[in-house]
């Protein structure tokens, strides 16, 4: 057998030499890739995620902002005002309790005592965030279309005069309609413009008479459309509801309490301007449709129930990012 020379022999060795040295720094390099994956979280080039609680961090916050909301604006507060405030004042205390030994918690284990903490925090914010705009919703839209529902529906009202039992005609007076909602009118009824009247503290608080034109003595003047800003403050322009409009001959009944004061000081106003006694005013604002008028603002308060809901769904989005990029440690 033909022997090997030195040379070659050294050479085949110090080939394989190189290769081994070349297959081991290779697995040494993967091996670290892997160990610092490891690390950052990432496994085949994903990162691992607890999905339960990425979940329950985004439902809880956003869908209790949507229960607080929907309890303080809707039908729930108007049946149970009592009931609903102590629901809601009992989970923002709760939340406050739980707050202080939450956060004891984050700081001694900063990873599994965050998760709490933050949950705890994101609950209070969204049920007082919820309770404030649901309460301002209840108030301007809500309460009034409900009680105006509740209260009882006239027609054929003449609010000048009316045939007693005896047959005698007398003053229509506003005691006789206190639970009025919504009022239709007769045919013959307008709104004397001609005798509007104004009272102005920061808002102009505008009033006109209802009266029925066949009426021409011993006539009651009870009955007044009313409006907020929609008047000149000589009240010759009035532009208050459908006042415009030929086919208007009903009134709803005004819900908002804190403006009655300002009104009856206007009707004091123009009772001494125009020789009028009004001694029971009942203040309306004067509609075509008051039904339609009812519905339109509850589409309101249910428009910004969806716009709120919205919000607050890119609101936990936004929030759950950041937490991730700030403490990507709890979700492991």
């Amino acid at each position: 057998m033909q022997q090997a020379m030195p040379g070659q022999v050294t050479g085949h060795v110090s080939g394989a030499a190189s290769q081994a040295k070349l297959y081991g720094a290779l697995l040494d390099e993967e091996l670290r890739h892997d160990a610092e994956a490891g690390k950052m979280g990432f496994a085949h080039g994903r990162r691992r995620l607890n999905s339960f609680p990425v979940i329950l961090a985004f439902l809880t916050p956003w869908l209790t902002f949507i229960l607080s909301f929907s309890t303080a604006a809707f039908y729930v507060h108007y049946t149970a005002p009592l009931c609903t405030t102590l629901l809601l004042g009992f989970v923002l205390l709760r939340c406050l309790y739980c707050m202080p030994s939450y956060r004891r918690g984050w700081k001694q284990s900063p990873n599994d005592g965050f998760y709490r903490y933050y949950l705890v925090c994101t609950i209070f914010w969204a049920t007082a965030i919820g309770w404030v705009y649901g309460d301002f919703v209840f108030y301007r839209y809500m309460e009034p279309s409900y009680e105006a529902g509740r209260m009882v529906t006239y027609a054929e009202v003449n609010p000048s005069s009316m045939r007693m039992a005896d047959g005698q005609v007398a003053p229509t007076r506003g005691g006789r309609f206190q639970d009025a909602g919504k009022v239709y009118f007769n045919h013959n009824t307008i709104l004397d413009l001609d005798r509007a009247a104004t009272f102005k503290l920061s808002d102009v608080y505008c009033v006109a008479p209802i009266r029925d034109t066949t009426c021409s003595e011993n006539c009651g003047q009870d009955f007044w459309a009313v409006g907020k800003n929609c008047c000149s403050e000589d009240g010759k322009q009035w532009m208050c509801g459908d006042a415009g409009d030929k086919r208007a001959k009903s009134g709803l009944r005004l819900m908002e309490n804190n403006d009655v004061a300002s009104y009856r000081l206007a009707v004091l106003s123009a009772s001494s301007k125009y020789q009028m006694v009004s001694p029971h005013p009942l203040f309306f604002h004067w509609l075509v449709d008051p039904v339609q008028e009812l519905r339109i603002w509850e589409k309101h308060g249910f428009r910004r129930f969806i716009v709120a809901m919205l919000g607050s769904f890119g609101v936990s989005i936004v929030a759950l990012y950041y937490i991730l990029k700030t403490h990507p440690d709890w979700i492991k």
